[in-house]
C-alpha cells in the first residue's frame, strides 16, 4: 500500500466521517456522554499506536473530561465551538485496550462533555490497519446485545502476536453481572455454553476467539449473545482481515447498539471493492422465526433467520442499492471500501434516523464519493455549500423493494466541487437524509463510516403531575415528544371522559362524573411516527368539590303508589336541600330523607325529576347538584287467548299469552290435571291435556303476570272444550289385475262417526256413504294405471280421513331368451325377462342339472348334468310368479351340447437349466385339434404342439395345457414337473506356499438331494476325489483349480479358482558370542530378506522367543541347536537351526585323594569345552611335577610314575575359551591318601 497515501489516512481523514446535524433533537452519535471498551490490536501488523479520540464540537466552546472510572487516567480540557479535537491516548495504550481476555480489567473509558459533541475512537496505527470506532453515546447502552461479525475473511498471521477477533464490554454501573453466549470457542470457555462475569463501572472484559479461522463455520463469534442486569456498552473489532480480493490486510470494528435500538428496515449503498472480494452485508437476527429479505435489481432474495444467526449476501456490481426487511429487530453490519481495501460499518435504520443538515471534510485528494439516502420527495431539495446543482435529484435511484418511497445516490466529486482540506455543508429542506462517506483507493486503503443518528430512542414528557377540583370542567394538558419522534397521542389508562384532541400535544381533557369520583387519572403520552412508540404519564388528583348524592333513579306503578321515599346524602358542605316536581309535595325539602308525593300530573308524565342541591361549600369549590328520577309505570296488560274447542285426540293445545307493560313474564296455571311444556312461564306454551281433562271434557287456564315490580299481579283465563276425534282406516287392496271389472271399497270407523268414499277414478261407487261398496273400473282408469280412493269422515271434529292408491297392474309376459349352444363342460348363461308390475319368476328345468345361485334368478347360470350333456339337448323352462290374480306365463329356452377335446401330454423330469421335452397326447373326440397353449409355470408358456422348456430354476413346477378343437371347445390338465437342482460347487482354500500342503475346504452345497460325488483338478499336475484334499504345490505362480460336483440325480456343476502359490522365505539368523559362557547374553538376529511378519525361536534349553532380535543366555554348558521358524506377511513359514556352544569357567577343587577307589582320584580342570590349555602343577620347591595341554588329562598324584607325598601343592593353568577369551588362574591344592 502507498506509505503517502496511508499517511493521509492517519491524519484527520476521519473527518469525512463526522456529520454535524443542525437540529440537537438527535440522541444518536451526538451526545454529552460516551463509554467505551477499546480493543486490543496486534502491534505486529503495523503497531497499535498512534490512538486517538476525534472529538468534534458545535455552536459552542465545550469542556471534554477524558477518564478511567475504574482506572487511573482522568484528562479535562476544553474544545472551541465548530472545531475537531484529536484527543490521542498512546501513553496509556497498554491499560486502555481490554487484554488479556478472560480477565476482568480497570481499562473501560468515559468521555463527559457540558455540550453535545461527536465522538470517534481511531486506531492510526504506523502505516496499515487502521479503523475507526464510531462511539454511540446513549444508544450504546443496553442489557442485550447480539454481536455481528463478518464471515467472509480471516484475520491475517502476523508474529509474535496473532490478531485476533473479539467482543470487548464495558460496565457502567458497579456490580453489573454479564452473561455471554459464545458462538465459537473463546479463551476460557467452551463454544455454545453460557457463563457470567461480574464488573463495577468503567471496568472490562474482552471475549476473545480462539480461532483465527473466522472465514470456517463454527470459529465465528458472529451471533454471540451478551445479555447484563445493568447497562452496558459492547465493541466489536476484527484485527487484520485478509481480503480475498487481494493482499489488504485491514482492521475491522465499530461499537454496536443494543437489540432494542436496532430496526428492522435499512438501505445498502454498494461501494466499489473488486468483484472477487464478495463486499455485502452481514445481517444477524435477535429473535428466533426472523423473516428478512434482501431486495435489489436483481430480484427478492429470504432467509429464515433464528437468534444469532448470521445471513451473508455479497453485492454484485449490478446491485448498487439494496432495501433489508425484516419482520423482526436486525443488525446489518456493512463491510465496503475500494478494491481489496475494506471498512466496516454498523448501519442505522433507514426509520427513525437522520439528519437535515451534515457538515463534513474532504482532507484530500484521493476518490471522494458521499452516499446519500432520503425519502423521494427530498430528492430535489439539496443544497450542497448553497449549491442546488452538486446534489441534483437527477442523481438519485429508487430504492428496490420500497415501492419508491426511498431513493439512493452515489456522487463521486472532484477536487474543484469539493477541495481537498475543505469542510463542506450538506442540507435538505424538506426532510431528513442519511449520508455516508467513503474516501480512498483501491490500492492505498479506505475508511468507510456511517455517522447517521441511531434515533431510535424518542423523549416524551406528558407534563408534571397536577391537582384539580373535582368541579372544574377540563384538564389542560401540555406534552412534548423529541428525539426520534415530535408527534404523539393522548389516552387516559382509567378515565371515561374525552380529549379535544388526543393527538395534539397540547389539548384538554373532559372529565366524566365518575371520573371526578374515583379521584385521581392517568394520562398517557405516547410517541407516534416511525419509530417505536415512547410513553410517560401525567397523574391528575381531584380535590373535593361539595358532594351531592340524590340517590339511586327509582320506579313505581301507577297502580300501587303513594308518598314515593327519598333519601339524599352530601359532604365537603353546610347542607342541601330537595327541589323539583310538577305540583308534587316534598314532606320536608331541607331533610336528606324525607318523601315525595307526586301530583296527577306527575302521573300523566310518566316521570318526575328531583333536584338535590348542596349550599355552603367548605372548599372554593362551586355547589353540587344531582338529580334522581321518579319513573311512573303502567300496570301489565294481560290477554290469555280465545277460549279452545279441541278433540279428544289433541294432545297439545297451543298457548298465545299476550303480556305487556312493566312485565312480560307470566305464569300459567289450571283446574285441570294436565301440564304446560315447555314451562309454566312461557307465554307460548302447549297445554299437554291429560286423560282426565279429556275425560272431563272441559278445561280453564289461568295466566297471572310476574316480577312485576312495584306492580300489582295481573291475571286472565280461558276455557278448552275436548270432544272425541274419530279414526278412520281403508283395508282395500293396493293392487288388482287389469282384467278385473270391480274393486271391493272396505274399511274401518271409530263408532258413532259417519264416512263418506271418495275418488280420483272415472269410475262409479255404488253407495258413497256405505262404509262397504263396490267400484266399478272404468278403461280409463286401466289407462292411466291407478286411481286414489279417500274415506273421511264427517261431523263436529275436523275431518279424519285415509287415503289408498290403487295401482292396475298388467297381466305379465315371460321370455326364457333364445336357443343356445354351448360345449360340454361350460355353464350355460341364463337370459330369462319378464315385463309386467312383478319381474319375478321360476326356471325349471327337464333334465338333472342345477341353477346358480337359484331358480329365481333370472340371469344366473345353469349347470347342466352329464345326463344333460350326454342325453342330447334339454328344454329350461321360465315360469312368472307374484301375479297379483292375473294368471301365470311361462317360456322355453333349448339346450344343445357340444363334445370337447380331452387334454394330455407327458414328460420327462431333467436337471436345472436343460431342455425338457413335452409331447402332446390329447385326443379331439370330435372333429380336429386346432390350438395348444403352454403354461410352464414359470412365467413362460408356448403354442407349440410339443414344446421344449428349460427351467433356470429349481423345483416344482405346475405345467398347465389347454387344447382346442375344431368345434371352439377346450379342455385343460395340469401336471406337475420337477426340475433337479444343480449342486453349487465352492471351496476354500488355505494359504498356498511352494513345497507347504494346502489344504482345501469343501464348502459346496445343494438346494434338495445330495451330492454324491467330488472332483478335484490342480491345474492337470494332479488330481483327488476326495471332499478336503491336501495338496503340494510344487513351485510359486498361479494355478487354476476346478471342483466338480455331481448330485445324487446325476447333475453336475464345475467351478474353478485361481490359487495364488507364494514363494517362501529363506531362514536365516546370525548369533554371537558363539561359543558363549554360561550366563553369558547371546544376541540372536533374523537376517531373512523379505517381509517378515512373525518370529519364532527354540533355544534348545526349553526356552523360547517371538522377536526378530532377542538376547539369551543359557544356565549350562553343552552344544544347543538353535531353531528360527519365520513367517512372512502372505502366511508362508521356514525354519533354520543353527548350533550354539556353551562353555563353563575353567575350576579345579581345593584338594583330592589319589587312592584309587574311583572316587577324586584325579586333579583335573573342570569346565569348557576349552580350545587350549597349558596346566601345570608344582611342588614346594617350583619344580613342574605335572604339565598337560589336554583339557581330558588331569594329574594323578604322580612324579615319574610315583606317588607323591601328601601335602600342598602348587597349580597354574592358562586356558582358551575361544572367541579371544583367555583364563588364567593359580592356586594351591591339598593331596590326600
Amino acid at each position: 500500500m502507498n506509505l503517502e497515501l496511508m499517511k493521509l489516512r492517519r491524519i484527520i481523514l476521519l473527518l469525512a466521517l463526522i456529520f454535524t446535524v443542525g437540529s440537537f433533537e438527535s440522541k444518536g452519535q451526538i451526545d454529552s456522554v460516551f463509554w467505551f471498551a477499546a480493543p486490543w490490536v496486534t502491534p505486529s501488523h503495523a503497531g497499535n499506536t498512534p490512538i486517538a479520540l476525534r472529538i468534534s464540537t458545535f455552536n459552542s466552546p465545550t469542556t471534554v473530561r477524558v477518564y478511567q472510572p475504574a482506572g487511573t487516567y482522568d484528562s479535562t480540557f476544553t474544545v472551541p465551538a465548530n472545531s475537531l479535537n484529536s484527543h490521542f491516548l498512546d501513553a496509556i495504550v497498554n491499560t486502555l485496550e481490554s487484554k488479556p481476555a478472560d480477565n476482568v480489567l480497570n481499562y473501560g473509558i468515559k468521555i463527559e462533555a457540558d455540550t453535545l459533541i461527536t465522538v470517534v475512537y481511531e486506531v492510526v496505527t504506523v502505516v496499515n490497519n487502521p479503523e475507526t470506532y464510531s462511539l454511540k453515546g446513549q444508544n450504546a447502552l443496553g442489557t442485550e446485545f447480539v454481536c455481528p461479525f463478518q464471515t467472509t475473511w480471516a484475520n491475517g498471521n502476523y508474529a509474535p502476536i496473532q490478531p485476533k477477533s473479539m467482543i470487548c464490554i464495558v460496565a457502567t454501573e458497579d456490580n453489573t453481572t454479564v452473561w455471554i453466549t459464545p458462538k465459537a470457542t473463546v479463551v476460557g470457555h467452551p463454544v455454545g455454553v453460557t457463563y457470567s462475569i461480574v464488573l463495577n463501572k468503567g471496568q472490562t472484559y474482552t471475549v476473545e476467539n480462539v480461532s483465527q479461522a473466522t472465514n470456517t463455520p463454527g470459529n465465528n463469534l458472529g451471533g454471540t449473545i451478551v445479555v447484563s442486569d445493568k447497562p452496558i456498552a459492547v465493541t466489536v473489532s476484527d484485527d487484520s482481515v485478509t481480503n480475498s480480493g487481494g493482499g489488504c490486510r485491514d482492521l475491522m470494528g465499530d461499537q454496536i447498539v443494543p437489540v432494542d435500538v436496532v430496526g428492522t428496515n435499512y438501505i445498502v449503498n454498494r461501494g466499489n471493492m473488486f468483484s472477487n472480494s464478495e463486499e455485502g452485508v452481514f445481517i444477524v437476527a435477535t429473535e428466533n422465526f426472523t423473516s428478512v429479505s434482501v431486495t435489489t435489481s436483481l430480484g427478492t432474495f429470504s432467509q429464515l433467520l433464528n437468534q444469532g444467526d448470521t445471513w451473508k449476501y455479497v453485492l454484485t456490481a449490478a446491485e448498487m442499492l439494496a432495501y433489508v426487511d425484516a419482520d423482526k429487530n436486525v443488525y446489518v453490519l456493512q463491510a465496503s471500501g475500494f478494491g481489496c481495501e475494506v471498512g466496516e460499518a454498523l448501519l442505522p435504520p433507514v426509520n427513525c434516523a437522520g439528519s437535515d443538515q451534515v457538515s463534513f471534510t474532504r482532507t484530500n485528494a484521493q476518490t471522494f464519493i458521499l452516499n446519500i439516502l432520503c425519502p423521494t420527495t427530498a430528492i430535489n431539495n439539496f443544497l450542497l455549500n448553497g449549491s442546488s446543482t452538486l446534489v441534483p435529484g437527477s442523481a438519485f435511484n429508487p430504492v428496490p423493494g420500497t415501492a419508491g418511497f426511498w431513493s439512493g445516490a452515489q456522487i463521486t466529486f472532484n477536487t474543484t466541487d469539493i477541495p481537498a482540506g475543505s469542510s463542506n455543508l450538506l442540507t435538505n429542506s424538506s426532510d431528513y437524509f442519511g449520508l455516508g462517506v467513503i474516501n480512498g483507493g483501491s490500492s492505498s486503503g479506505c475508511y468507510y463510516h456511517y455517522m447517521s443518528a441511531f434515533n431510535r430512542k424518542v423523549y416524551v414528557k406528558a407534563g408534571n403531575d397536577t391537582i384539580l377540583c373535582n368541579g372544574d370542567p377540563a384538564v389542560l394538558l401540555n406534552g412534548s415528544v423529541t428525539g426520534g419522534s415530535i408527534t404523539g397521542q393522548w389516552s387516559v389508562v382509567n378515565g371515561a371522559g374525552s380529549f379535544v384532541n388526543a393527538t395534539d400535544l397540547s389539548t384538554s381533557y373532559v372529565p366524566s362524573s365518575s371520573d371526578y369520583t374515583q379521584g385521581t387519572l392517568t394520562f398517557v403520552l405516547a410517541s407516534t411516527g416511525n419509530c417505536d412508540p415512547v410513553r410517560d404519564t401525567m397523574v391528575v388528583s381531584f380535590i373535593q368539590s361539595p358532594e351531592a348524592n340524590a340517590g339511586a333513579d327509582d320506579s313505581y306503578c301507577k297502580n300501587n303508589v303513594g308518598a314515593v321515599p327519598i333519601t339524599g346524602a352530601f359532604s365537603y358542605s353546610a347542607a342541601a336541600t330537595w327541589s323539583g316536581g310538577n305540583g308534587g309535595a316534598f314532606g320536608n325539602s331541607g331533610a336528606a330523607s324525607t318523601t315525595y308525593t307526586p301530583s296527577p300530573a306527575d302521573l300523566t308524565a310518566d316521570s318526575v325529576v328531583l333536584f338535590y342541591t348542596t349550599t355552603g361549600s367548605f372548599f372554593s369549590c362551586p355547589n353540587t347538584q344531582d338529580t334522581v328520577v321518579i319513573y311512573f309505570t303502567e300496570a301489565p296488560f294481560i290477554d290469555a287467548g280465545g277460549d279452545q274447542l279441541v278433540c279428544s285426540n289433541t294432545t297439545d293445545v297451543a298457548l298465545n299469552g299476550i303480556i305487556t307493560g312493566i312485565t312480560s313474564t307470566g305464569i300459567w296455571s289450571a283446574n285441570g290435571t294436565g301440564g304446560f311444556s315447555p314451562s309454566q312461564t312461557n307465554l307460548n306454551a302447549n297445554y299437554v291435556l291429560s286423560t282426565t281433562d279429556i275425560s272431563n271434557g272441559l278445561v280453564t287456564l289461568y295466566l297471572q303476570s310476574t316480577n312485576n315490580g312495584n306492580c300489582l299481579a295481573v291475571m286472565d283465563s280461558l276455557e278448552i272444550q275436548i270432544i272425541d276425534f274419530p279414526t278412520v282406516t281403508i283395508t282395500s287392496m293396493d293392487s288388482i289385475c287389469s282384467n278385473n271389472a270391480t274393486l271391493s271399497l272396505t274399511g274401518t270407523v271409530t263408532s258413532g262417526f259417519a264416512t263418506q268414499w271418495t275418488t280420483s277414478g272415472f269410475g262409479t261407487i255404488s253407495n258413497p256413504s256405505n262404509l262397504n261398496t263396490l267400484y266399478t273400473i272404468s278403461p280409463v282408469d286401466i289407462t292411466n294405471g291407478f286411481i286414489d280412493i279417500i274415506l273421511s269422515t264427517t261431523g263436529i271434529c275436523p275431518i279424519a280421513h285415509d287415503s289408498l292408491r290403487v295401482t292396475f297392474v298388467s297381466p305379465p309376459q315371460v321370455n326364457a331368451g333364445t336357443d343356445q349352444t354351448y360345449c360340454q363342460n361350460q355353464l350355460v348363461q341364463l337370459n330369462g325377462q319378464i315385463v309386467g308390475a312383478d319381474t319375478t319368476g321360476t326356471w325349471s328345468t327337464l333334465g338333472t342339472g342345477t341353477f346358480i345361485p337359484g331358480p329365481s334368478y333370472l340371469n344366473g347360470l345353469y349347470n347342466p348334468s352329464i345326463g344333460d350333456v350326454s342325453g342330447g339337448p334339454i328344454s329350461l323352462i321360465l315360469t312368472s310368479t307374484s301375479n297379483f290374480g292375473c294368471p301365470p306365463d311361462k317360456d322355453t329356452v333349448m339346450i344343445t351340447f357340444n363334445k370337447i377335446p380331452t387334454a394330455d401330454f407327458t414328460f420327462t423330469n431333467v436337471c436345472q437349466a436343460s431342455n425338457m421335452s413335452f409331447v402332446d397326447a390329447s385326443v379331439a373326440n370330435t372333429g380336429t385339434l386346432t390350438s395348444w397353449a403352454w403354461s410352464f409355470g414359470d412365467n413362460a408358456s408356448s403354442i407349440a404342439q410339443n414344446p421344449q422348456h428349460a427351467y433356470m430354476g429349481p423345483g416344482n413346477f405346475n405345467v398347465q395345457m389347454i387344447v382346442t378343437s375344431s368345434n371352439g371347445c377346450t379342455d385343460t390338465v395340469v401336471k406337475q414337473v420337477t426340475v433337479y437342482p444343480l449342486p453349487l460347487p465352492s471351496f476354500n482354500a488355505s494359504i498356498a506356499c511352494e513345497s507347504y500342503p494346502t489344504d482345501f475346504t469343501n464348502t459346496s452345497f445343494i438346494p434338495s438331494g445330495s451330492i454324491t460325488g467330488y472332483t478335484y483338478d490342480f491345474n492337470g499336475i494332479g488330481s483327488s476325489t476326495q471332499s478336503d484334499p491336501s495338496f503340494v504345490f510344487p513351485s510359486s505362480g498361479i494355478y487354476n483349480v476346478s471342483l466338480t460336483a455331481v448330485s445324487n440325480f446325476g447333475c453336475t456343476n464345475t467351478v474353478i479358482q485361481q490359487i495364488d502359490v507364494h514363494a517362501i522365505p529363506t531362514a536365516a539368523f546370525i548369533a554371537g558370542p558363539n561359543p558363549a559362557l554360561v550366563e553369558q547374553d547371546i544376541t540372536f538376529t533374523d537376517v531373512t530378506a523379505g517381509n517378515i511378519v512373525s518370529w519364532q525361536w527354540d533355544f534348545g534349553d526349553g526356552e523360547g522367543d517371538n522377536a526378530s532380535i532377542t538376547q539369551h543366555s543359557y544356565d549350562g554348558g553343552g552344544v544347543y541347536v538353535v531353531t528360527l521358524t519365520i513367517t512372512d506377511n502372505i502366511g508362508c513359514i521356514d525354519t533354520v537351526s543353527k548350533e550354539i556352544s556353551i562353555a563353563l569357567l575353567p575350576v579345579l577343587p581345593s584338594g583330592f585323594t589319589p587312592n584309587g577307589d574311583g572316587e577324586n582320584d584325579v586333579f583335573i580342570i573342570r569346565g569348557g569345552p576349552f580350545r587350549n590349555v597349558d596346566f601345570k602343577v608344582y611342588n614346594n620347591w617350583g619344580q613342574v611335577i605335572f604339565e598337560s595341554d589336554d583339557s581330558n588329562i588331569g594329574w594323578d598324584g604322580t612324579y615319574k610314575g610315583e606317588p607323591v607325598p601328601l601335602g600342598v601343592y602348587t597349580w597354574t593353568f592358562v586356558v582358551d575359551m575361544g572367541s579371544d577369551f583367555v583364563v588364567r588362574e593359580s592356586g594351591d591344592v591339598t593331596l590326600i591318601r
